[in-house]
């Protein structure tokens, strides 16, 4: 069985990164400023290379579960731009600058 991996984000949500969010922007009409919510930034279904290549961009071990917070700081742009989609990378840094904490899970 292959690994799959995605990176989640947890953090206050702000109205200036509505149109870079998973669900469309009337989701989040009643979504206060502020609150904490959870979005879903890279997702890996491609199998255990790849998965691999998320995890080396933030310089994780993708099985050590002390690593499983990442520091957003080290995160290598270029890496995550061959990698995934440049959408995809434009929401972790609006994420990253209003200050979310990310996760990386592993599955597999």
């Amino acid at each position: 069985m292959g690994m799959n991996a995605e990176v989640i984000a947890i953090g206050p949500f702000d109205r200036s990164f509505i149109s870079l969010l998973e669900y469309a922007a009337e989701r989040y009409e009643s979504t206060r400023p502020g609150a904490t919510i959870a979005v879903k930034v890279f997702f890996i279904e491609s199998g255990s290379t790849e998965s691999r290549r998320l995890a080396a961009c933030f310089s994780v071990d993708p099985w050590d579960f002390n690593q499983h917070e990442l520091d957003a700081t080290r995160a290598d742009l270029v890496g995550l731009r061959e990698l995934c989609d440049e959408r995809e990378v434009e929401l972790f840094v609006a994420l990253r600058q209003a200050g979310f904490r990310f996760f990386f899970l592993p599955n597999g």
